[in-house]
């Protein structure tokens, strides 16, 4: 039995720290969006919350082979490139804008819990 709760406890500390650890590498985003579409090499990035009466601008964002896509906690054992982007999920995005005026990603982290597409 006590076995049992140390490695209840064990597993409780991991999981923790893990997104603690996340928590503080991912704090500093561009944008925390909802993906809207996957184009090929865009993603279009919609708002989380839609009051229905406001307009909202979508956000294109180009992905590169230099763009760093993962996940969120134990989302990142699921998400590691374009592929593995699906509608509907939460995304902190950070992006620059070219000489073309054109949102180039350089990290794409899926932060949304227990939704695994």
């Amino acid at each position: 039995m006590k076995l049992l709760k140390a490695i209840i406890l064990t597993i409780i500390v991991v999981i923790v720290v893990w997104y603690a650890i996340d928590f503080i590498r991912y704090s500093n985003f561009d944008e925390k969006k909802k993906i809207a579409e996957v184009n090929g090499d865009t993603i279009v990035l919609s708002v989380i919350k839609v009051e229905p009466d406001a307009s909202y601008m979508l956000l294109e964002v180009k992905v590169t082979d230099e763009t760093k896509i993962s996940g969120f906690g134990p989302k990142a054992l699921f998400v590691n490139n374009i592929e593995d982007l699906k509608h509907g999920q939460k995304v902190r995005v950070w992006y620059n804008t070219n000489a073309d005026n054109e949102n180039i990603a350089e990290k794409v982290v899926v932060y949304n819990l227990f939704n695994f597409y």
